[in-house]
């Protein structure tokens, strides 16, 4: 629960703040004193607050002397501001009648009006008993919004890849909703503590457009703690094998920049690009568990495989460059991509697409993670004869890492 307290007495606010604190249930951390309204406007533009307590007589700035009129012009402005987040309980507490009286004709949304006074209860039992029913009604109907909730979000970008997915479970359930044109499979993951909640789904098309789409509407709709991109990768590096599994330390968008003329050429005919590089880090913490030792977990993996595979399956850690269409050319891979960020070790079409909408989405805390094999190697000896078994080894590390490492 958030409380914006704003008022700029401070014997007053001491005093409101302290009966908050001694709510059972509500932290220090809940509790947001201001004591100027430039502050409180601030935080109201940032931060979603369950509850607004207010004085009238307020100044906007500190230093400023207060402004009768301030408190209300404050409500005003920020009911009209499409960039404020509105409180979900608005009080306004206030020592003086008159400002009181004032504000009841134009308190349109019949806010709580209190009179403060330090020889009396009555405000202070209002504000606890407003507060704590709100605890309750919202224990009440948070099982509610548990049960749509899930642990780990996987998204995949073609068929493939989502048939290993599915192979790694016997019971998946489909969840399907008149207003989303995606379908959903859920199942559950086994660990020592308790189940793990999966929600899995197939982006419509390939690309970061489609990743990034997906991805926020699995953030908005069901909150998972991660999402996972998980499936089939071009690799680079001359000493890595079809199937290695790539976990990028960071993923890099190869295709921002801009087209320019070559003024090399006859007539400026020929165009250059000029890349412009972004990158998203993986959490620092999960970097560090990817560095582990998974030898004896990648020989499970590949004696597990139907076919005869001679290479020994690898982990490799390192950047995972992502662009908006597929290479099959070693001389993009070698000017375009090793010029720009040469430790790179992969690239794909979707990963940057879930990184970015993973850590700017509005509200979320989701960690994004990349779990990619290598099928080829984006040169023109590029072919689908090792798609089925990168998938699959993608997948079954990534299951292994969501059991064994990821915390819930």
């Amino acid at each position: 629960m958030k409380i914006l307290v704003v008022d700029d007495e401070g014997y007053k606010l001491r005093a409101v703040c302290k009966i908050i604190k001694n709510i059972e249930g509500i932290n220090n951390d809940d509790i947001y004193p201001v004591l100027d309204l430039s502050k409180a406007k601030q935080l109201l533009r940032s931060n979603i607050f369950d509850f607004m307590i207010i004085d009238l007589n307020m100044p906007e700035t500190i230093g400023d002397d207060p402004c009768e009129s301030g408190g209300l012009n404050f409500i005003q402005e920020f009911l009209e501001d499409d960039y404020c987040f509105k409180p979900r309980h608005v009080i306004i507490l206030s020592e003086y009648d008159k400002l009181l009286e004032e504000f009841k004709d134009k308190n349109i949304f019949n806010f709580q009006i209190l009179h403060y006074n330090a020889s009396s209860t009555y405000w202070s039992d209002y504000i606890k008993s407003k507060i704590q029913y709100e605890q309750y009604y919202t224990n009440s109907i948070s099982h509610v919004f548990e049960e749509n909730t899930y642990d780990v979000a996987i998204i995949t970008a073609v068929e493939i890849e989502s048939d290993a997915v599915k192979a790694l479970s016997r019971e998946w359930n489909k969840i399907e909703n008149k207003m989303d044109p995606t379908i959903y499979y859920t199942t559950e993951f086994a660990s020592n503590s308790k189940p793990i909640k999966i929600i899995a789904a197939q982006q419509s098309e390939m690309g970061m457009a489609a990743a990034a789409t997906l991805t926020t509407k699995l953030l908005s709709q069901y909150k998972p703690k991660y999402i996972i991109m998980v499936g089939i990768a071009a690799g680079i590096a001359d000493d890595n094998s079809y199937g290695d599994i790539i976990f990028p330390s960071d993923i890099w968008n190869y295709s921002s920049g801009k087209y320019v003329k070559n003024e090399k050429s006859e007539n400026n005919e020929l165009i250059d690009f000029i890349p412009d590089p972004k990158y998203i880090q993986l959490n620092p913490r999960l970097k560090e568990k990817s560095l582990q030792n998974f030898d004896e977990v990648l020989f499970k993996i590949k004696k597990k495989w139907n076919e005869t595979i001679l290479h020994d399956l690898k982990l490799l850690s390192g950047p995972m460059a992502c662009g908006s269409s597929v290479v099959a050319n070693e001389k993009v891979v070698k000017n375009l991509i090793k010029n720009h960020a040469r430790k790179t070790v992969g690239l794909d079409m979707e990963s940057y697409g879930v990184f970015y909408a993973a850590n700017y989405s509005y509200g979320e805390n989701t960690v994004p993670i990349c779990i990619k094999s290598i099928c080829d190697f984006a040169d023109s000896s590029k072919n689908n004869n090792f798609q089925r078994y990168a998938a699959y080894t993608s997948a079954q590390f990534m299951k292994h890492f969501i059991e064994n490492h990821l915390d819930f």
